[in-house]
């Protein structure tokens, strides 16, 4: 092995790479300005597709026998809401608010006025026969407009009930003799680690293995396809000097991405707050230094391991395209577990510590939230590093077999 032949490699096949568009893409461009600009683009879009939900109208439908109606009064004098009272068919109601003509259904029974005067006043011991209240909840509109008219059907019911009991000289609070008064322990700090902690990982894996992948695709099919592999190893360099130069420099795309995406998501974050002020006061997006070490602690073997891998796949393929196709299952496989951090209530233990990406994927978490355990993370480390040399072995005895390299 000679370093000054491998550092030759390294910065040729680093300055090709910077060459490539594709690769500036999804190392630079997609984790840098890409990805917060579709976030933050994302957020505002949903914000403003909120806020004219709430000023639209609300067209609902009224199915009453018409006895009273100060229930009806109600819904009327609320902003923004038409109520239709012409239809007197369910079913035709129903078929409306199908086709979208329509926002929400609200059916009441025959009889349901007499019936609940009956009940709140003691003479009959049968309540009345349920409201029903119809929507669309594959819809934003109508679950907003549903949500309206619960709140008013829910406080209409809590005056009757209300007025019954001073009534008969019983005193209101009766009726809600205590309440529930829930209180979060946990800072806004804490809560916007916690946040941090679901979604950074999974997103800094996948821009690990995105940015890693275009390099090596480009360095080994790339090179077979445009024909100057057999000039590199003709060169007189050693097999081992060009493998381990293409090797760092897909590893160091693949840090590099990955790095990127954590200080640009941490960023977009801070952002996506700003556009939010009532949440931005229970959330303070910020990522402690010890945090960011450890997380590129993680990512150090894992992107060794993603380079390794996607060299020896990209390797078999004789072009570029039939490469990008073999790595299409590497894929699935990454996506799958990086998902871990997803899943609430998960933390890394030392049986997890043994899965490849799912391992790094708890361990940022963790590291996120401030709660790292010293043992699983020694064997996260550990299984990651030992897979990451065997992976380098790999990619070594690939390049030494001439069926590989000159397959055609």
């Amino acid at each position: 092995m000679n370093l000054h032949s491998t550092l030759l490699i390294y910065l040729k096949e680093l300055k090709d790479i910077l060459r490539d568009r594709r690769t500036l893409l999804s190392m630079l461009l997609f984790p840098i300005v890409l990805m917060p600009v579709m976030s933050i683009g994302m957020a505002k879009f949903m914000v403003s597709r909120m806020a004219k939900i709430h000023e639209e109208r609300s067209i609902v439908a009224w199915l009453s026998t018409g006895e009273s109606d100060d229930l009806q009064y109600r819904l009327s004098s609320l902003e923004g809401m038409d109520i239709m009272t012409e239809l007197s068919d369910s079913a035709a109601a129903v078929e409306l608010l199908l086709d979208k003509s329509i926002d929400a259904v609200v059916i009441v029974p025959a009889g349901f006025f007499q019936s609940l005067d009956l009940f709140l006043s003691g003479q009959s011991h049968d309540p009345p026969r349920n409201i029903a209240l119809y929507s669309d909840d594959t819809r934003e509109k109508s679950q907003f407009a549903a949500r309206r008219i619960s709140d008013v059907i829910k406080q209409y019911r809590t005056d009757l009930v209300t007025n019954s009991l001073t009534t008969r000289g019983l005193p209101p609070e009766l009726m809600k003799p205590f309440d529930l008064v829930r209180k979060n322990i946990a800072s806004p700090k804490q809560m916007g680690r916690y946040i941090a902690g679901s979604f950074l990982p999974y997103i800094v894996i996948l821009m690990a293995l995105t940015g890693a992948m275009y390099p090596a695709i480009d360095l080994t099919a790339g090179e077979k396809e445009r024909g100057t592999l057999e000039t590199l190893l003709v060169s007189g360099v050693s097999r081992l000097d060009i493998v381990l130069g293409k090797f760092l420099t897909v590893f160091t795309a693949s840090i590099i991405t990955a790095s990127l995406a954590i200080g640009s998501m941490t960023v977009t974050g801070i952002g996506l707050l700003g556009l939010t002020p009532e949440i931005s006061s229970e959330l303070n997006f910020s990522i402690e230094p010890v945090s960011v070490i450890l997380m590129v602690m993680a990512m150090i073997p894992l992107g060794a391991l993603f380079a390794s891998l996607l060299m020896t796949l990209s390797l078999f393929a004789k072009s570029y395209r039939e490469a990008q196709s073999y790595i299409s299952p590497l894929m699935i496989i990454v996506i799958i577990p990086a998902m871990a951090s997803l899943i609430p209530d998960t933390e890394l233990s030392k049986e997890l510590a043994f899965v490849p990406v799912l391992n790094v994927s708890m361990m940022m978490k963790d590291a996120l939230l401030g709660s790292v355990d010293a043992g699983s993370l020694a064997v996260t480390m550990g299984v990651n590093i030992i897979l990451a040399a065997l992976g380098l072995l790999l990619v070594l005895r690939m390049f030494q077999r001439e069926s590989v390299l000159f397959r055609i």
